[in-house]
Protein backbone atom coordinates (compact mmCIF):
# COMPACT_ATOMS: atom_id res chain seq x y z
CA UNK A 1 0.00 0.00 0.00
CA UNK A 2 2.54 2.37 0.95
CA UNK A 3 4.69 1.42 -2.06
CA UNK A 4 0.82 2.45 -4.58
CA UNK A 5 0.89 5.89 -2.21
CA UNK A 6 5.22 6.74 -3.16
CA UNK A 7 4.44 6.05 -7.19
CA UNK A 8 1.21 8.05 -6.72
CA UNK A 9 2.55 11.07 -5.63
CA UNK A 10 5.59 10.67 -7.99
CA UNK A 11 3.19 10.88 -10.95
CA UNK A 12 0.90 13.57 -8.96
CA UNK A 13 4.11 15.75 -8.70
CA UNK A 14 4.54 14.89 -13.03
CA UNK A 15 1.67 15.79 -13.59
CA UNK A 16 1.57 19.08 -11.80
CA UNK A 17 4.53 19.78 -13.66
CA UNK A 18 3.11 19.30 -16.51
CA UNK A 19 0.10 21.62 -16.05
CA UNK A 20 2.22 24.28 -14.90
CA UNK A 21 4.55 24.10 -17.46
CA UNK A 22 1.84 23.95 -20.05
CA UNK A 23 -0.18 27.04 -18.33
CA UNK A 24 2.94 29.44 -18.25
CA UNK A 25 4.09 28.47 -21.90
CA UNK A 26 1.47 29.71 -23.73
CA UNK A 27 1.13 32.36 -21.54
CA UNK A 28 4.61 33.71 -22.25
CA UNK A 29 3.79 33.23 -25.91
CA UNK A 30 0.68 34.74 -26.26
CA UNK A 31 1.87 37.68 -24.16
CA UNK A 32 5.10 37.60 -26.08
CA UNK A 33 3.83 40.38 -28.58
CA UNK A 34 3.73 42.75 -25.62
CA UNK A 35 6.91 41.85 -23.94
CA UNK A 36 8.97 40.97 -26.31
CA UNK A 37 11.29 44.23 -25.59
CA UNK A 38 11.90 43.58 -22.03
CA UNK A 39 12.40 39.69 -22.76
CA UNK A 40 15.08 40.45 -25.36
CA UNK A 41 16.35 43.13 -23.06
CA UNK A 42 17.00 40.69 -20.23
CA UNK A 43 18.64 38.50 -22.43
CA UNK A 44 21.22 40.81 -23.82
CA UNK A 45 21.55 41.96 -20.58
CA UNK A 46 22.86 38.45 -19.44
CA UNK A 47 24.80 38.27 -22.06
CA UNK A 48 26.75 41.26 -21.64
CA UNK A 49 26.67 41.40 -17.46
CA UNK A 50 29.71 38.99 -17.19
CA UNK A 51 31.96 40.95 -20.11
CA UNK A 52 31.02 44.38 -17.95
CA UNK A 53 32.26 43.05 -14.91
CA UNK A 54 35.28 41.70 -16.57
CA UNK A 55 36.06 44.91 -17.95
CA UNK A 56 35.26 46.68 -14.55
CA UNK A 57 37.82 43.95 -12.93
CA UNK A 58 40.18 44.92 -15.91
CA UNK A 59 40.42 48.52 -15.72
CA UNK A 60 40.09 48.47 -12.01
CA UNK A 61 36.78 50.83 -12.02
CA UNK A 62 38.79 53.62 -13.56
CA UNK A 63 36.12 53.98 -16.47
CA UNK A 64 32.81 54.86 -15.04
CA UNK A 65 30.45 51.75 -14.71
CA UNK A 66 28.10 53.66 -16.94
CA UNK A 67 29.62 54.80 -19.48
CA UNK A 68 31.31 50.94 -19.45
CA UNK A 69 27.55 49.58 -19.63
CA UNK A 70 27.07 52.02 -22.41
CA UNK A 71 30.30 51.05 -24.34
CA UNK A 72 29.65 47.29 -24.04
CA UNK A 73 26.17 47.66 -24.60
CA UNK A 74 26.36 49.96 -28.22
CA UNK A 75 29.36 47.53 -29.15
CA UNK A 76 27.23 44.61 -28.58
CA UNK A 77 24.63 45.88 -30.93
CA UNK A 78 27.00 47.55 -33.55
CA UNK A 79 28.26 43.88 -34.54
CA UNK A 80 24.63 41.98 -33.91
CA UNK A 81 22.69 44.42 -35.90
CA UNK A 82 25.68 44.98 -38.45
CA UNK A 83 25.77 40.77 -39.23
CA UNK A 84 21.81 40.59 -38.96
CA UNK A 85 21.49 43.51 -41.49
CA UNK A 86 24.08 41.77 -44.01
CA UNK A 87 22.76 38.79 -44.03
CA UNK A 88 19.29 39.94 -44.60
CA UNK A 89 19.98 42.26 -47.50
CA UNK A 90 21.81 39.26 -49.17
CA UNK A 91 18.73 36.94 -48.28
CA UNK A 92 16.62 38.89 -49.72
CA UNK A 93 18.72 40.14 -53.02
CA UNK A 94 19.17 36.09 -53.69
CA UNK A 95 15.29 35.15 -52.70
CA UNK A 96 14.04 37.82 -55.92
CA UNK A 97 17.03 36.90 -58.14
CA UNK A 98 15.93 32.71 -57.32
CA UNK A 99 12.59 33.52 -57.88
CA UNK A 100 12.94 36.03 -60.78
CA UNK A 101 14.83 33.38 -62.55
CA UNK A 102 12.89 30.93 -61.73
CA UNK A 103 10.45 32.23 -63.33
CA UNK A 104 11.93 33.00 -66.16
CA UNK A 105 13.18 30.18 -66.91
CA UNK A 106 10.19 28.61 -66.71
CA UNK A 107 8.59 30.71 -68.98
CA UNK A 108 11.07 30.16 -71.69
CA UNK A 109 11.16 26.33 -71.26
CA UNK A 110 7.68 25.48 -70.26
CA UNK A 111 6.56 23.76 -73.44
CA UNK A 112 9.82 21.71 -72.98
CA UNK A 113 9.52 20.31 -69.50
CA UNK A 114 5.69 19.80 -70.30
CA UNK A 115 6.64 17.43 -73.21
CA UNK A 116 9.63 15.81 -71.01
CA UNK A 117 7.68 14.91 -68.03
CA UNK A 118 4.75 13.52 -70.38
CA UNK A 119 6.56 11.76 -71.98
CA UNK A 120 8.45 9.98 -68.91
CA UNK A 121 5.10 9.74 -67.49
CA UNK A 122 3.49 7.93 -70.59
CA UNK A 123 6.44 5.67 -70.79
CA UNK A 124 5.98 4.65 -67.17
CA UNK A 125 1.97 3.88 -68.01
CA UNK A 126 3.15 2.19 -71.73
CA UNK A 127 5.68 -0.23 -69.26
CA UNK A 128 3.13 -1.47 -66.78
CA UNK A 129 1.00 -3.56 -68.38
CA UNK A 130 -1.20 -4.16 -65.96
CA UNK A 131 -2.25 -1.26 -65.10
CA UNK A 132 -6.41 -0.03 -65.67
CA UNK A 133 -6.74 2.26 -68.37
CA UNK A 134 -8.82 4.35 -66.41
CA UNK A 135 -6.04 5.07 -64.01
CA UNK A 136 -3.31 5.99 -66.65
CA UNK A 137 -6.42 8.41 -67.73
CA UNK A 138 -6.92 10.62 -64.94
CA UNK A 139 -3.15 9.91 -63.76
CA UNK A 140 -2.12 12.13 -67.27
CA UNK A 141 -4.91 14.63 -66.39
CA UNK A 142 -3.82 15.07 -62.78
CA UNK A 143 -0.48 15.82 -64.18
CA UNK A 144 -1.90 18.17 -66.61
CA UNK A 145 -3.53 19.97 -64.09
CA UNK A 146 0.00 20.20 -61.92
CA UNK A 147 2.01 21.40 -65.02
CA UNK A 148 -0.61 23.78 -65.60
CA UNK A 149 -0.28 25.39 -61.96
CA UNK A 150 3.44 24.96 -61.89
CA UNK A 151 4.00 28.51 -63.26
CA UNK A 152 1.27 30.08 -60.85
CA UNK A 153 2.97 28.24 -57.56
CA UNK A 154 6.29 30.44 -58.84
CA UNK A 155 4.45 33.65 -59.45
CA UNK A 156 2.43 32.87 -56.07
CA UNK A 157 5.89 32.48 -54.39
CA UNK A 158 7.04 35.61 -55.90
CA UNK A 159 4.53 37.70 -55.12
CA UNK A 160 4.31 36.50 -51.39
CA UNK A 161 8.33 37.32 -51.18
CA UNK A 162 7.54 40.74 -52.61
CA UNK A 163 4.74 40.83 -50.16
CA UNK A 164 6.73 39.62 -46.93
CA UNK A 165 9.41 42.53 -48.09
CA UNK A 166 6.30 45.57 -47.71
CA UNK A 167 5.34 43.93 -44.46
CA UNK A 168 8.89 44.05 -43.06
CA UNK A 169 8.82 48.16 -44.31
CA UNK A 170 5.67 49.07 -43.35
CA UNK A 171 6.78 47.51 -39.61
CA UNK A 172 9.78 49.41 -39.48
CA UNK A 173 7.97 51.88 -37.23
CA UNK A 174 6.93 49.37 -34.96
CA UNK A 175 10.57 47.12 -35.53
CA UNK A 176 12.30 50.77 -34.28
CA UNK A 177 10.16 51.36 -31.25
CA UNK A 178 10.79 47.52 -30.63
CA UNK A 179 14.66 48.56 -30.70
CA UNK A 180 14.90 51.55 -28.89
CA UNK A 181 12.34 49.84 -25.57
CA UNK A 182 15.34 47.21 -26.03
CA UNK A 183 18.13 48.78 -25.55
CA UNK A 184 16.95 51.42 -23.41
CA UNK A 185 15.77 48.68 -21.06
CA UNK A 186 18.90 46.65 -21.45
CA UNK A 187 20.79 49.46 -19.86
CA UNK A 188 19.14 49.34 -16.74
CA UNK A 189 19.03 45.49 -16.43
CA UNK A 190 22.84 45.38 -17.30
CA UNK A 191 23.41 47.92 -14.18
CA UNK A 192 20.84 45.81 -12.06
CA UNK A 193 22.42 42.93 -12.32
CA UNK A 194 25.90 44.54 -12.03
CA UNK A 195 25.12 45.92 -9.01
CA UNK A 196 23.12 43.00 -7.53
CA UNK A 197 22.86 39.74 -9.78
CA UNK A 198 20.56 37.85 -7.39
CA UNK A 199 17.52 41.37 -7.23
CA UNK A 200 15.04 39.32 -9.08
CA UNK A 201 14.84 37.08 -6.35
CA UNK A 202 13.58 39.61 -3.91
CA UNK A 203 10.19 39.98 -6.26
CA UNK A 204 9.42 36.12 -5.48
CA UNK A 205 7.08 35.34 -2.75
CA UNK A 206 9.19 32.78 -0.92
CA UNK A 207 10.95 31.82 2.36
CA UNK A 208 14.97 31.69 2.74
CA UNK A 209 14.72 28.19 1.98
CA UNK A 210 12.52 27.81 -0.27
CA UNK A 211 14.69 30.93 -2.45
CA UNK A 212 17.69 28.82 -2.01
CA UNK A 213 15.52 25.98 -3.92
CA UNK A 214 14.35 28.54 -6.37
CA UNK A 215 17.71 29.72 -7.32
CA UNK A 216 18.89 26.36 -7.55
CA UNK A 217 16.22 25.70 -10.36
CA UNK A 218 17.00 28.89 -12.16
CA UNK A 219 20.20 28.51 -12.17
CA UNK A 220 20.00 24.93 -13.29
CA UNK A 221 17.51 25.95 -15.95
CA UNK A 222 19.82 28.57 -17.37
CA UNK A 223 22.98 26.56 -17.53
CA UNK A 224 20.87 23.57 -19.52
CA UNK A 225 18.99 26.09 -21.64
CA UNK A 226 21.80 27.53 -22.89
CA UNK A 227 23.53 24.23 -23.49
CA UNK A 228 21.00 23.41 -25.63
CA UNK A 229 20.41 26.08 -27.16
CA UNK A 230 24.38 26.16 -28.29
CA UNK A 231 24.07 22.74 -28.95
CA UNK A 232 20.56 23.09 -31.28
CA UNK A 233 22.74 26.17 -33.31
CA UNK A 234 25.35 23.75 -33.84
CA UNK A 235 23.52 21.62 -35.42
CA UNK A 236 21.85 23.81 -37.68
CA UNK A 237 25.17 25.50 -38.36
CA UNK A 238 26.91 22.31 -39.54
CA UNK A 239 23.74 21.17 -41.87
CA UNK A 240 24.26 24.90 -43.45
CA UNK A 241 27.57 25.17 -43.62
CA UNK A 242 28.23 21.58 -44.99
CA UNK A 243 25.33 22.52 -47.83
CA UNK A 244 26.72 26.33 -48.04
CA UNK A 245 30.27 24.65 -48.98
CA UNK A 246 28.92 22.24 -50.91
CA UNK A 247 26.44 24.62 -53.20
CA UNK A 248 29.98 26.45 -53.84
CA UNK A 249 32.21 23.59 -54.82
CA UNK A 250 29.57 22.30 -57.09
CA UNK A 251 29.02 25.73 -59.02
CA UNK A 252 25.45 25.76 -57.63
CA UNK A 253 24.18 29.76 -57.50
CA UNK A 254 22.57 31.24 -54.55
CA UNK A 255 24.39 28.91 -52.05
CA UNK A 256 23.95 31.01 -49.37
CA UNK A 257 20.02 31.11 -49.41
CA UNK A 258 20.11 27.56 -50.21
CA UNK A 259 22.62 26.37 -47.39
CA UNK A 260 19.59 28.47 -45.20
CA UNK A 261 17.03 26.90 -46.31
CA UNK A 262 18.45 23.65 -46.34
CA UNK A 263 18.94 23.70 -42.63
CA UNK A 264 15.67 25.21 -41.93
CA UNK A 265 14.52 21.57 -43.95
CA UNK A 266 16.70 19.55 -42.39
CA UNK A 267 14.41 20.76 -39.17
CA UNK A 268 11.47 18.17 -41.21
CA UNK A 269 11.15 14.94 -40.29
CA UNK A 270 11.22 12.33 -42.91
CA UNK A 271 12.04 14.65 -45.70
CA UNK A 272 14.80 16.35 -43.87
CA UNK A 273 18.18 17.85 -46.13
CA UNK A 274 16.32 15.51 -49.20
CA UNK A 275 13.28 18.15 -49.67
CA UNK A 276 15.94 20.61 -51.16
CA UNK A 277 18.81 18.25 -52.75
CA UNK A 278 16.30 15.87 -54.90
CA UNK A 279 14.73 18.96 -56.70
CA UNK A 280 18.34 20.63 -57.45
CA UNK A 281 18.96 17.09 -58.69
CA UNK A 282 16.75 16.71 -60.75
CA UNK A 283 16.91 19.92 -62.48
CA UNK A 284 20.31 19.93 -62.95
CA UNK A 285 19.49 16.09 -64.14
CA UNK A 286 17.15 17.18 -66.27
CA UNK A 287 19.79 19.81 -67.83
CA UNK A 288 21.83 17.25 -68.84
CA UNK A 289 24.52 17.74 -66.37
CA UNK A 290 25.26 14.53 -64.23
CA UNK A 291 27.91 15.80 -62.01
CA UNK A 292 25.69 18.02 -59.82
CA UNK A 293 23.24 15.91 -59.04
CA UNK A 294 26.40 13.03 -58.32
CA UNK A 295 28.03 15.86 -55.94
CA UNK A 296 24.30 16.69 -53.99
CA UNK A 297 24.11 12.44 -53.47
CA UNK A 298 27.48 12.32 -52.12
CA UNK A 299 26.20 15.77 -49.74
CA UNK A 300 23.26 14.20 -48.94
CA UNK A 301 24.89 11.51 -47.65
CA UNK A 302 27.28 13.29 -45.54
CA UNK A 303 24.81 15.43 -43.58
CA UNK A 304 21.65 13.02 -43.50
CA UNK A 305 23.85 10.23 -42.34
CA UNK A 306 25.73 12.37 -40.23
CA UNK A 307 23.07 14.09 -38.79
CA UNK A 308 21.65 11.28 -37.65
CA UNK A 309 24.92 10.31 -35.47
CA UNK A 310 25.70 13.78 -34.34
CA UNK A 311 22.03 15.30 -33.70
CA UNK A 312 21.25 13.15 -30.67
CA UNK A 313 25.00 12.71 -29.28
CA UNK A 314 25.36 16.70 -29.28
CA UNK A 315 22.07 17.11 -27.40
CA UNK A 316 22.24 13.89 -25.19
CA UNK A 317 26.22 15.58 -24.08
CA UNK A 318 25.03 18.81 -23.55
CA UNK A 319 21.63 18.16 -21.68
CA UNK A 320 22.30 14.88 -20.41
CA UNK A 321 18.77 13.42 -21.66
CA UNK A 322 18.43 10.46 -23.43
CA UNK A 323 18.71 10.99 -27.41
CA UNK A 324 16.04 8.66 -27.84
CA UNK A 325 13.67 11.72 -25.81
CA UNK A 326 15.30 14.25 -28.24
CA UNK A 327 14.50 12.74 -30.91
CA UNK A 328 10.51 12.05 -29.73
CA UNK A 329 10.40 15.92 -29.01
CA UNK A 330 11.22 16.94 -32.02
CA UNK A 331 9.58 14.34 -34.10
CA UNK A 332 6.33 14.40 -31.95
CA UNK A 333 6.50 18.47 -31.77
CA UNK A 334 7.17 19.20 -35.32
CA UNK A 335 4.21 16.94 -36.24
CA UNK A 336 1.70 18.31 -33.65
CA UNK A 337 2.53 21.77 -33.92
CA UNK A 338 5.46 23.04 -36.42
CA UNK A 339 8.25 24.78 -34.47
CA UNK A 340 6.46 26.12 -31.78
CA UNK A 341 5.35 22.50 -30.48
CA UNK A 342 9.22 21.31 -31.09
CA UNK A 343 10.47 23.67 -28.72
CA UNK A 344 7.33 22.93 -26.23
CA UNK A 345 8.20 19.34 -26.24
CA UNK A 346 11.86 19.79 -25.84
CA UNK A 347 11.89 23.01 -22.92
CA UNK A 348 9.34 20.43 -21.55
CA UNK A 349 11.98 17.77 -21.42
CA UNK A 350 14.71 20.12 -20.34
CA UNK A 351 12.43 21.61 -17.17
CA UNK A 352 11.57 17.77 -16.38
CA UNK A 353 15.41 16.92 -16.47
CA UNK A 354 16.36 20.53 -14.09
CA UNK A 355 13.39 19.96 -11.22
CA UNK A 356 14.84 15.95 -11.24
CA UNK A 357 18.90 17.50 -10.45
CA UNK A 358 17.67 19.44 -8.30
CA UNK A 359 15.31 16.68 -6.64
CA UNK A 360 11.88 18.64 -7.10
CA UNK A 361 10.54 15.54 -8.87
CA UNK A 362 11.41 12.02 -8.37
CA UNK A 363 13.96 9.99 -10.66
CA UNK A 364 12.60 6.85 -12.39
CA UNK A 365 16.24 5.65 -11.33
CA UNK A 366 15.39 4.98 -8.48
CA UNK A 367 12.42 3.00 -6.60
CA UNK A 368 10.42 4.24 -4.29
CA UNK A 369 11.76 3.08 -0.74
CA UNK A 370 9.35 0.03 1.18
CA UNK A 371 9.56 -0.48 4.43
CA UNK A 372 9.63 -4.47 5.30
CA UNK A 373 6.72 -5.20 8.27
CA UNK A 374 7.80 -6.25 11.67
Amino acid sequence: MENSNSYAKKYDKILIYVTIYTLTFFLFIKTLPYTIPFVMAFAIAAVVTPLVKKLLLWTKHKIHENLLILISLLTFYGILGTFITVIIIRLINQAVLLVSNSILYLNEHYDGIVSWVEAQYAWIASNIQSLDPSIIEAGSDMLGSFLASLQDVLVTVGKAIGGFTLDVLASLPNLLLIIIFTVVCSFFFTKKMVSNPEFIYAYLPTSNHQEHKVKDIITQGKNMILRYSGSYLLIIMITGVISIIGYLILGIPYALILGLITAFLDLLPVLGVSAAYLPLALYYFAQGNYTIPLGLGILWVVVAVGRNIWEPKILSTSLNINPVITIMAIFIGLKMAGILGMFFLIFMAVGFKVLQTVGVLDSFHQEPSTKKSP
